[in-house]
């Protein structure tokens, strides 16, 4: 009997990690070609040149280095891409970032992290009530 419990227990724990692995990967998966994709509400481009891209859940982060970015403006998209230190990876103007930051201006809650695009794939021409729309992150 006690046997039968600890595998029911088992397979229900197994299952569980595998409902909520598969949930954390549609929100930021590795593709087999070793990039990143990310969704997402895309806003921008910032004072420095870069786009927005505010998750669901977490911190929104810069995003660059694609132009057809600006023809998904305010809607909801998956991004695949690479993690990159700088912004100059992204094309992002980096004389401004270096003013605002000299001018002790906040990143208005944009966590300072840069993803390079190689990809867009058009989710919705609206995004969720969580993301943002306009022209700076909120």
């Amino acid at each position: 009997m006690k046997t039968l419990s600890v595998r029911m227990l088992l397979g229900g724990a197994i299952c569980a990690l595998t409902l909520s692995m598969t949930a954390t990967a549609q929100t930021n998966s590795t593709t087999a070609s070793g990039q990143t994709s990310v969704t997402g509400c895309l806003s921008g481009p910032n004072d420095e040149g870069a786009y927005i891209l505010k998750p669901t859940k977490g911190r929104a982060f810069e995003v660059g280095g694609n132009d057809q970015l600006k023809e998904h403006v305010g809607h909801t998209v998956r991004l695949t891409g690479n993690w990159v230190k700088s912004g100059a990876a992204i094309g992002e103007n980096e004389s401004a970032e270096k003013n605002e930051k000299s001018e002790g201006k906040e990143h208005h809650g944009v966590a300072e992290r840069h993803f390079k695009v190689s990809d867009i794939h058009h989710i919705s021409a609206s995004c969720s009530q969580g993301g943002a729309t306009g022209g700076t992150p909120q």
